[in-house]
């Protein structure tokens, strides 16, 4: 069961039935709660974090307390990818956000042992990398450039399929906004005919004008 749920990470797709059974022998299976702290931030890693299945969020407060949302992971993935293979302090704090979040944990060193048997992993680590640079990117825009509607708009086209299947006291959490303020923005859009009413897009070509600067 775990091996099949770790065939759909992708940087492990390419791995054959032997290669995946011995990362599951220097791993660890966990189940978080909501609102379980998977680790923090300024906390040395000791292991790899693959999400298998629930909601994680990676946040940083700022000088006044505030709550600065970095990344909000719903897909299976390899998480904090760069702490643990520089083996420095995480950049943020990891916390569920739905109940029975499975995380395989892979023990830092045994994993380094395996990149260097194969070929392939490390590229496919490196891509991991690069995409979560961009999000990093994309994330400081909402949350220092964006106003309330282009955050909205920003997600919706970024993650079409998150915004039926989340509640939007999530959604609103990752936006780093309150969830009434959320609700106008969306109520805006359907007005505009940009979304239904269960919010599915129905005008792309309007919803991509609010990025536009």
């Amino acid at each position: 069961m775990i091996k099949e749920k770790l065939k759909k990470v992708k940087i492990f797709q390419a791995l054959n039935e032997k290669e995946l059974q011995k990362i599951l022998n220097i791993s660890v299976l966990k189940t978080f709660s909501r609102e379980n702290i998977l680790f923090y931030e300024g906390e040395m890693p000791q292991y790899f974090y693959v999400l298998l299945d629930g909601h994680v969020k990676f946040y940083k407060n700022d000088l006044k307390g505030a709550e600065l949302v970095l990344h909000y992971f719903t897909q299976p993935l390899l998480m904090a990818e760069m702490p643990t293979l520089e083996n420095i302090p995480f950049r943020a704090t990891a916390i569920a956000m739905k109940d029975k979040t499975e995380v395989l944990l892979i023990n830092r060193k045994e994993f380094i042992n395996l990149l260097k048997e194969h070929t392939d992993l490390p590229f496919d680590v490196i891509k991991s990398l690069t995409k979560k640079i961009r999000e990093l990117e994309i994330a400081i825009n909402r949350n220092l450039i964006y106003d309330a509607t282009t955050k909205v708009c920003s997600f919706i086209l970024e993650n079409p399929q998150d915004l039926i299947k989340s509640k939007q006291k999530e959604i609103a959490n990752i936006l780093s906004m309150a969830p009434e303020t959320l609700s106008r923005v969306l109520r805006k859009l359907k007005k505009m005919e940009i979304l239904n009413k269960d919010c599915k897009v129905i005008n792309k070509e309007k919803l991509q004008m609010f990025l536009e600067f």
